[in-house]
C-alpha cells in the first residue's frame, strides 16, 4: 500500500489509528514547546494525550522517532519561494522571499529547532531531513544566481552562496532578538536581510579567499 503509515509491529494504521497518532504527535510538540528535549518523558506525552505508554509504544518506538515523524511532515511540505526568482531578485521580489520564509519557519518553529538540535549532535538521520526541509530554498537560490550571474561565477562559489543565504535566512527566522539581549527591532532586522539577500544575488560572486578559515 503506498504511502502507508505503520504501527511499531508492522500493522497498516487505519483511520482510528492515524487520529490517536496524530494526537500523539501533537502532544509532542506541545512538549516540545514547554520542555527541553532531553528532559521530555513519554508519560508526559501519554498523559497529555490521555492515554497510555504502552498506546505511545504501538505508533512509535522512541521520542525520536515521533520527533521524526513530526519533522517528515515539515519536509513534505518544504519552503518554495512564492516569487519566480529564477527570472531575477528585485529587492520587492527579495521582500516577499523573506517574509514567506519567515512564516514558514515560524509556523513550523517547535519542529524545525528540535531538528536542527539534533543534527547538531551528529544524528544522520535528522541531518537528512534538515538538508530535504531547506532543500528546495537552496536550490532556488542557487538557480537564481546562474540567472544573474550565468557566466561569472563557477557551480561551487553560486552552491557556496546559496548555502549561506539559507543560513543566513534559518538563523534570523529563528532568533527572538529582544531573548538574544539585542534591542534592534525585529522589523529592522527583516529590512537587513532582506538588503543581504538582495546584495548577494545582484553583486558580482565572491572571489575566494586566499587564506583558509580555521576549523
Amino acid at each position: 500500500m503506498p504511502n502507508a503509515i505503520l504501527a511499531t509491529d508492522g500493522r497498516v494504521l487505519r483511520a482510528a489509528g492515524l487520529r490517536a497518532r496524530r494526537t500523539l504527535l501533537d502532544c509532542v510538540v506541545t512538549e516540545l514547546k514547554l520542555t527541553p528535549y532531553r528532559d521530555i518523558r513519554i508519560a508526559d506525552i501519554a498523559r497529555r494525550a490521555k492515554t497510555s505508554n504502552a498506546s505511545f509504544y504501538q505508533y512509535f518506538p522512541d521520542l525520536d522517532a515521533a520527533v521524526l515523524a513530526l519533522a517528515d511532515d515539515v519536509a513534505r511540505k518544504a519552503f518554495l519561494s512564492p516569487v519566480p526568482t529564477t527570472g531575477g531578485l528585485d529587492r520587492e521580489a527579495a521582500a516577499q522571499l523573506v517574509d514567506a520564509f519567515f512564516r514558514f519557519y515560524r509556523a513550523n518553529r517547535t519542529v524545525l529547532r528540535a531538528v536542527e538540535a539534533r543534527a547538531a549532535e551528529g544524528d544522520d538521520r535528522f541531518t537528512e531531513l534538515h538538508r530535504k526541509i531547506y532543500n528546495g530554498l537552496t536550490t532556488e537560490l542557487e538557480r537564481t544566481l546562474i540567472t544573474a550571474h550565468p557566466r561569472a561565477a563557477d557551480r561551487n562559489t553560486r552552491a557556496a552562496t546559496a548555502v549561506s543565504l539559507t543560513l543566513l535566512l534559518t538563523a534570523a527566522a529563528s532568533q527572538r532578538p529582544r531573548h538574544a539581549g539585542w534591542t534592534v527591532e525585529p522589523t529592522a532586522i527583516r529590512t537587513a536581510v532582506v538588503d543581504l539577500l538582495h546584495t548577494a544575488i545582484t553583486r558580482p560572486p565572491a572571489i575566494p579567499l586566499t587564506t583558509a578559515l580555521p576549523r
